[in-house]
């Protein structure tokens, strides 16, 4: 059995003492801390504690929403995938950042019901038929390991998802004749900013000298209105320090946290072929297409934050499509010839080669993106010209968090230690942050996070990407 972590306000001391105590009088292991400065030390052991935690508690008030520690802790927590136990101690409603989680109403300062118990003891009491996966050295554990209930539906959907990739590939031959019916045979250009060029050439070469026009392959613009931007071969920086991502965040909210920025660490260089990507996010119009013939699952809801009637809505046809997860994303790529981008790919799409911090530069700026609940909704497709990155790709920055190929794996990248695997029910990385995310350098082009490849959202949406020589 591991550790509880419970997070909490200062201001709500007594009562998380009080869960405390009764988790630890019910032979629970608890940690908790009382936010005092226990010196330089103090946030690598925290991230110890939660990274190291098999459930995690957030006591959720109006105090604890503010409290920078609390915001920090849970965003890590999520990115962990670790299982969390949202608890309603003050307020109309739990927050949005946890609102798909199941919360425990303990308003009034009572006790839990029993099914808070029943639902900790499952993730926190090791199962002797199931035993918990062992993932490779650096990956994060799914927040639902221990559990063998959905355990055995992760083996059940792994199993769907070789069925549906086999039905794919058999719908395609009969898709696609009807797909290049009415094509303009004219097959649409698009300009690149850049030529393929060497590593070699890449160090000694600006980017910005070259030109190009590539002809994109016929299958990559067989459904109306699809555009795809070239990034060209050649080295690019990913990751950023923490510190400087620590510094450029707290120019703009003084809540920021360096716990925050570790995951980005080390800096370093990768070098990547030429690869086509989506220029915007997958619409609702174009994964209704793919749901209408009978190869995608719809949504997992039609609704979006403000709307009611989001999703098959014509009104919202050029709107980023969300509620969908990775496995729902990746079907949608694979039917149109295309796949997911690798971390790195998506990476490098959004800031260039020069380490920039956003897709359009170093200085944040709401004319530029859609985030921080400026607007409190998706937005149509292509609405910030400003906002695009080096490579004319739009809402690499906010709108949706987007869905990536790669497993959750530590840095530094490498496309050959297994994190680009299709198989495995490990979590999956987003990038780009969203319209409603709080903490403004979820953003920043570098920023990773990590869900369930069974999970959902809200902001959660995608683009596809395509090798430039198949």
């Amino acid at each position: 059995m591991g550790h509880i972590f419970i997070s909490y306000s200062h201001k709500d001391t007594a009562y998380a003492h009080q869960l405390a105590e009764n988790l630890q009088s019910m032979g629970f292991e608890v940690w908790i801390d009382e936010r005092l400065d226990y010196g330089s030390q103090w946030p690598q052991e925290l991230q110890k504690q939660l990274d190291g935690c098999s459930a995690f508690i957030v006591i959720m008030s109006p105090r604890s929403y503010e409290s920078e520690w609390v915001q920090s802790e849970l965003q890590r927590a999520r990115r962990k995938l670790k299982p969390i136990f949202p608890m309603l101690l003050e307020g109309d409603e739990p927050w949005l950042s946890v609102e798909s989680t199941q919360y425990y109403d303990v308003r009034g300062q009572v006790n839990p019901d029993s099914k808070f118990y029943s639902a900790l003891k499952t993730v926190m009491t090791p199962n002797p038929i199931a035993p918990t996966l062992e993932l490779p050295k650096g990956s994060v554990r799914a927040k639902w390991a221990n559990d063998s209930s959905k355990l055995k539906m992760g083996i059940v959907i792994a199993t769907i998802g070789v069925l549906l990739i086999s039905l794919v590939g058999g719908a395609a031959l009969l898709i696609g004749p009807l797909l290049k019916e009415g094509i303009n045979p004219n097959v649409p250009v698009v300009q690149s900013t850049v030529d393929e060029i060497s590593p070699e050439e890449l160090t000694s070469v600006p980017e910005a000298t070259f030109t190009a026009e590539t002809t994109l392959p016929p299958e990559i613009t067989n459904i109306e209105d699809h555009e795809m931007a070239l990034v060209p071969a050649g080295k690019f920086t990913m990751g950023r320090s923490a510190k400087d991502e620590l510094a450029d965040c707290q120019k703009f909210n003084s809540e920021c946290n360096l716990v925050w920025f570790m995951d980005e660490e080390p800096v370093h260089e990768v070098y990547l072929d030429a690869f086509y990507i989506d220029i915007y996010e997958v619409t609702n119009a174009l994964y209704k297409a793919c749901e209408d013939q009978g190869v995608c699952d719809p949504p997992q809801s039609s609704n979006s934050s403000t709307h009611l009637n989001y999703y098959g809505n014509p009104e919202f046809d050029n709107y980023p499509v969300i509620y969908v997860n990775w496995n729902q994303a990746r079907t949608y790529c694979e039917s149109r010839g295309a796949r997911l981008p690798t971390e790195a790919e998506w990476e490098k799409a959004a800031r260039g080669i020069d380490g920039r911090m956003y897709p359009w530069g170093e200085e944040l700026d709401e004319a530029f993106a859609n985030f921080h609940w400026n607007v409190g909704d998706t937005t149509h497709r292509g609405r910030y010209e400003n906002g695009k990155s080096p490579y004319g790709v739009y809402d690499m920055a906010g709108n949706v968090w987007e869905w990536v190929n790669s497993l959750h794996e530590s840095y530094p990248y490498d496309a050959n230690d297994g994190r680009e695997s299709l198989g495995g029910d490990g979590p999956r990385v987003m990038r780009g942050g969203s319209w409603g995310y709080e903490g403004d350098n979820s953003i920043s082009a570098s920023y990773r996070f990590a869900f369930s490849p069974t999970d959902s959202n809200v902001d959660l949406g995608f683009r596809c990407a395509r090798d430039a020589n198949p």
